[in-house]
């Protein structure tokens, strides 16, 4: 992506977060250059890591599958790890071996536009979660992975939480036990038992039902 310019953009990303009282900066990774190692050790708490479980030459894990020395320091010093799966950039292989280390995601997002929606391998936040379930995460883990954690990854302080005080931005999810062939961006497969369905979201105190939830009729606001 940054081509000849190297570690050289990032570098000045960091000197306009100075300017801008720290906010959280996003990079993403995959491809060189520049190189991992280059990158994570410039950044520093609260920054975030996108693409972290991406199956590319410029993975968080060395040649012998362990957690690369230079991610290692970069969580030590509060560097989060966000998940952006993408067309391109997550594969099921990088992401067993890390959550298998302890390496799990500060937050799981999905990286979607219309091509990976409709086409895949995305399809939708609640698919790319079902995918964290299905490798072994535990269903409040996955959770707090699109709430609390995105929401203090974000210093959002009135989000991701259901408390008096809190903005209540609400999405409802039904735990469905229905045989689905998950794919990754690698194009590997993997069986789950149970996938998230969305029915519903509250967003500013209106409700919103999904298609298919409101053809059923499942419920009313």
């Amino acid at each position: 992506v940054v081509g000849e310019n190297g570690i050289t953009p990032l570098a000045r990303a960091k000197a306009i977060q100075q300017e801008n009282d720290d906010l959280p900066l996003m990079v993403h990774i995959g491809n060189n250059p520049p190189n991992l190692d280059e990158i994570a050790d410039l950044l520093s708490r609260g920054d975030i890591i996108t693409h972290c479980y991406n199956g590319k030459p410029n993975r968080i894990l060395n040649p012998a599958g362990e957690l690369r020395s230079s991610i290692t320091r970069a969580l030590q010093r509060g560097v989060r790890l966000d998940v952006g799966h993408g067309t391109a950039s997550f594969s099921f292989e990088v992401a067993r071996r890390a959550i298998a280390l302890g390496i799990l995601p500060h937050t799981i997002s999905s990286d979607i536009y219309c091509r990976n929606r409709i086409d895949g391998p995305v399809r939708s936040l609640a698919l790319v979660m079902s995918k964290f379930l299905a490798i072994g995460m535990t269903l409040p883990q996955v959770i707090a992975c699109v709430t609390v954690s995105a929401a203090e990854g974000l210093r959002l302080s009135r989000k991701g939480r259901l408390e008096v005080g809190f903005d209540a931005d609400l999405t409802l999810f039904r735990l469905e036990h229905r045989p689905t062939l998950l794919v990754d961006a690698e194009k590997e497969s993997l069986q789950a038992d149970n996938i998230l369905v969305p029915l519903a979201a509250i967003r500013a105190g209106k409700g919103y039902l999904t298609e298919q939830r409101s053809a059923e009729h499942a419920f009313d606001f």
